[in-house]
């Protein structure tokens, strides 16, 4: 192939996600996920075909990759990885920037996975196979912070005493950033960019940014993707004395701990399962507990709506990201029952006749509401777009 073929890797605490480019041109996507307790991955190029694994665990699944990716035709014998982009999701002023991947990033990525271990532990754990796998090939760490790197520092700081803040770099820091990146260059690029625009991105991690005149002033997460929202498997924003109540009730260690709050609460912990289609089907034959786990859920996401549009002094256009809110016509639904006092009234018609797809869909009332915008995120080229330029 004439083009550089660049790699992108995407780790999740519960996936591992792949995507292969030459030049501009997707050659293929690879997911790699558990189900009924095995690891299967999806090819995008197989008809979305679950093949099981034959991994013990996620750390493996980079030494699988290209394997798959040449025997499924996507990949010639000869045909090398010139560079590879890491999604990077960690706390710290360091990692407010992309960087190239070395063993000073390393050491640095390694100094804090005590700090947030369901998060940074991922991306070293990533970070230590690509390098087996790909010897010599230069890895980019993609910040997920870098987009809210521009927030003023009244947005930064916790209430806490500054000295702290600074010597131990305790802040603000605010993810999800590539992805409200991508959605904010779709929509420069389409001549859809409006000046005071709040972007609610909703997936398996949930938060609500703040952008003005295209850079980022807020973000609903703080020092790690734990706080705000309440997401599938995620508390959110929890009183500090609420968990340190937990942690003396249930004799929970700090490790623990954070997998009580990272993977066994938000909408597992009050409904019974973090999948939102099946809270849905079971909250409408009556379910109790998927209709408290609902409400909590969008309650959340609208107060995160209101928090950033007072953030912005305003809003111009509300768009929509992320998996849940591109897929769920009963989601953007509920979410947008209460917020006529904002000018923004969704289309029923046009909600219910959304498909997916990655153009930018409009679902307000064209004459009565401030825009309403389906933008799909596009993770993976916006990863891609980060390693070539340091790369």
């Amino acid at each position: 192939m004439d083009s550089q073929i660049i790699l992108i890797a995407n780790p999740g605490s519960v996936s591992r996600k792949y995507a292969l480019f030459a030049g501009d041109k997707l050659l293929g996507e690879l997911r790699f996920e558990w189900l009924n307790g095995e690891l299967i991955y999806n090819l995008s190029t197989s008809n979305n075909e679950a093949v099981f694994a034959n991994i013990a665990n996620l750390g493996e699944a980079s030494s699988k990759v290209m394997d798959i990716f040449r025997k499924s035709g996507v990949l010639q014998a000869n045909d090398m990885v010139g560079a590879i982009g890491l999604r990077v999701v960690a706390p710290g002023s360091y990692f407010l920037k992309h960087r190239v991947a070395d063993a000073q990033y390393e050491e640095n990525l390694s100094r804090v996975a005590g700090l947030a271990p369901i998060h940074v532990s991922a991306a070293l754990e990533e970070l230590g196979s690509l390098k087996k796998q790909f010897a010599g090939v230069k890895i980019i760490g993609a910040s997920d912070s870098a987009f809210h790197a521009t927030r003023p520092d009244y947005a930064k700081y916790y209430g806490i005493p500054k000295k702290d803040a600074d010597s131990f770099d305790v802040k603000r820091f605010g993810y999800h950033g590539i992805s409200v990146s991508s959605v904010i260059n779709k929509l420069e690029e389409a001549g859809k960019l409006a000046p005071k625009v709040v972007v609610v991105h909703l997936g398996g991690g949930s938060s609500v940014s703040a952008v003005l005149n295209g850079r980022s002033i807020d973000n609903t997460m703080g020092f790690s993707p734990l706080e705000g929202l309440v997401m599938c498997t995620r508390s959110g924003s929890i009183d500090t004395t609420a968990v340190f109540a937990l942690k003396q009730i249930l004799k929970l260690g700090d490790p623990e701990m954070h997998d009580y709050l990272n993977n066994k609460a938000g909408l597992l912990g009050l409904g019974g399962s973090a999948d939102i289609p099946e809270l849905i089907a079971k909250e409408k034959i009556g379910d109790k507990d998927s209709l408290l786990a609902l409400n909590v859920y969008i309650y959340n996401v609208q107060k995160g709506i209101g928090e950033m549009v007072s953030a912005l002094g305003g809003i111009d256009a509300l768009v929509l990201t992320g998996t849940v809110c591109e897929r769920s016509t009963d989601i953007r639904h509920h979410l947008l029952e209460r917020m006529h006092y904002l000018d923004l009234c969704l289309d029923e018609l046009a909600n219910e006749g959304v498909l997916q797809s990655p153009d930018i869909k409009v679902i307000s009332r064209l004459t009565h509401s401030k825009p309403i915008l389906i933008v799909p995120t596009n993770e993976a080229q916006e990863i891609l777009n980060i390693t070539r330029k340091l790369s």
